[in-house]
């Protein structure tokens, strides 16, 4: 009388933690592979990943129908993943039929979502900090850095109420912490000597 052999794999997985804020942060994946089919399945017992190394203990060697087995990996994300928003990686696992013949489970999905947090911030100086007559040219210098942890792109204005700023063309990108300095002129008037300061405001802004 022979046996119906139905040898089959499945593969949970799952991610912890299950979002990320930044490059360099690690998230760890579990892989429970289990013997769904009806015949025993023995080792090596693997689980291939299209994002991480996964490593499976040595034991047991074999799975009897219902059993399973945990593997695990780590992947570190990358400033792309931030910009991308999320990392989405797929799985699958393996192992021997009772004929020799390799058993493999279709694949499974894991996403993790990132928290995107873009920012800019500007910080201003003056060149000079006095001027005691119209006509003076004061020099302005804007240093605009991403405070946040997303690349941002160009185009990078400075909008100044008082000055036209300009900014170079390049860099094209800033990732996070990097910055670009822009810069204006302004000339001052009669009438700021006699209001006895010159106050301007400005923000800076570029492409998430």
């Amino acid at each position: 009388i022979t046996a119906t052999q139905t040898p089959a794999l499945s593969v949970v997985k799952t991610a912890d933690p299950t979002s990320y804020t930044a490059a360099g942060q690690t998230i760890g994946y579990t892989y429970v592979v289990t013997n769904s089919g009806n015949v025993t399945v023995s080792a090596p017992f693997t689980v291939a990943d299209d994002r991480a190394t996964v490593t499976c203990p040595a034991t047991p060697t074999s799975l009897a129908p219902g059993e399973s087995i945990t593997c695990t990996a780590t992947y570190t994300t990358t400033q792309a993943d931030v910009d991308a928003g999320s990392v989405t990686n797929t799985a699958s696992g393996s192992g021997v039929d009772p004929n020799g013949d390799p058993v493999t489970s279709p694949t499974t999905t894991a996403t993790i979502t990132a928290t995107q947090t873009p920012a800019l911030s500007v910080v201003k100086t003056a060149d000079p900090t006095t001027y005691t007559a119209a006509g003076q040219a004061i020099g302005y210098t804007y240093v605009v850095t991403n405070t946040g942890n997303t690349t941002l792109v160009a185009p990078f204005t400075v909008a100044d109420d008082k000055a036209t700023a300009t900014c170079p063309a390049t860099p094209t990108s800033l990732a996070p912490t990097e910055s670009i300095t822009c810069t204006a002129t302004y000339t001052t008037t009669q009438t700021d000597v006699d209001a006895g300061s010159v106050t301007n405001t400005a923000s800076g802004s570029g492409v998430d």
